[in-house]
C-alpha cells in the first residue's frame, strides 16, 4: 500500500514477482497539476508491479469517474473511467523515456514516482467526445437553455435553386 499522499513506489530490495499497490486519486490529486482540465474526480488506482529479470512492468488499473466539460452545452458532468495501461521500466546509464511506455531509470534509483503516469493515464482514458449521457428515455441531458441557443445559431441549409 502507498503512504498517504505519496505516489513513490519503492523498487529496490523487492523480491522477484508481483507487488500490489493501491492509490486514491481525488480532488487534491487532480488540482495539484497546473492547468489540469480535471478538477474533480474519484478514482481507485491499482498498480501491479512485476519484478522480473532486470525489468519492471507496471500495470495500472484505473476505475472511477472524473468531471469533464460537455462539448455541446459546456456544463460539467461526471464521466466514467475504466482503463488498463502498462509502463515498462529498465535500468540504464542514461535515464529518460525510450518510448511512450518504456522508461529508463538510473542504476542507483531506489524508487519511482508514478504520480505523473497516473495523471496521464487518467487523461488518456477520458472519451474524445464528451457529451452528457442520455437519460433512461434516450433524451439529451444537456443544458436545455444552451441547446436552444445552439439551435438558434445553427446554420441552415440554403436552397439556392
Amino acid at each position: 500500500m502507498s503512504r498517504s499522499g505519496s505516489y513513490a513506489v519503492r523498487i529496490s530490495g523487492l523480491s522477484e514477482g508481483e507487488h500490489d499497490f493501491s492509490f486514491h486519486l481525488g480532488e487534491q490529486f487532480f488540482t495539484s497539476f497546473e492547468g489540469s482540465e480535471i478538477n474533480r474526480g474519484e478514482l481507485k488506482a491499482r498498480v501491479i508491479m512485476d519484478n522480473r529479470a532486470g525489468a519492471l512492468t507496471f500495470r495500472f488499473h484505473l476505475e472511477g469517474e472524473v468531471e469533464v466539460m460537455c462539448d455541446r452545452c459546456l456544463d460539467p458532468f461526471m464521466t466514467e473511467i475504466r482503463s488498463v495501461q502498462q509502463l515498462i521500466v529498465k535500468r540504464g546509464d542514461v535515464p529518460g523515456e525510450l518510448d511512450d511506455d518504456v522508461l529508463v531509470i538510473g542504476k542507483d534509483d531506489h524508487e519511482i514516482d508514478i504520480r505523473q503516469y497516473l495523471y496521464e493515464f487518467v487523461v488518456l482514458a477520458i472519451p474524445c467526445k464528451r457529451i452528457h449521457p442520455p437519460d433512461k428515455n434516450g433524451k439529451s441531458t444537456c443544458n436545455p437553455e444552451m441547446i436552444k441557443i445552439l439551435e438558434a445559431h445553427r446554420e441552415r441549409k440554403r436552397n439556392y435553386w
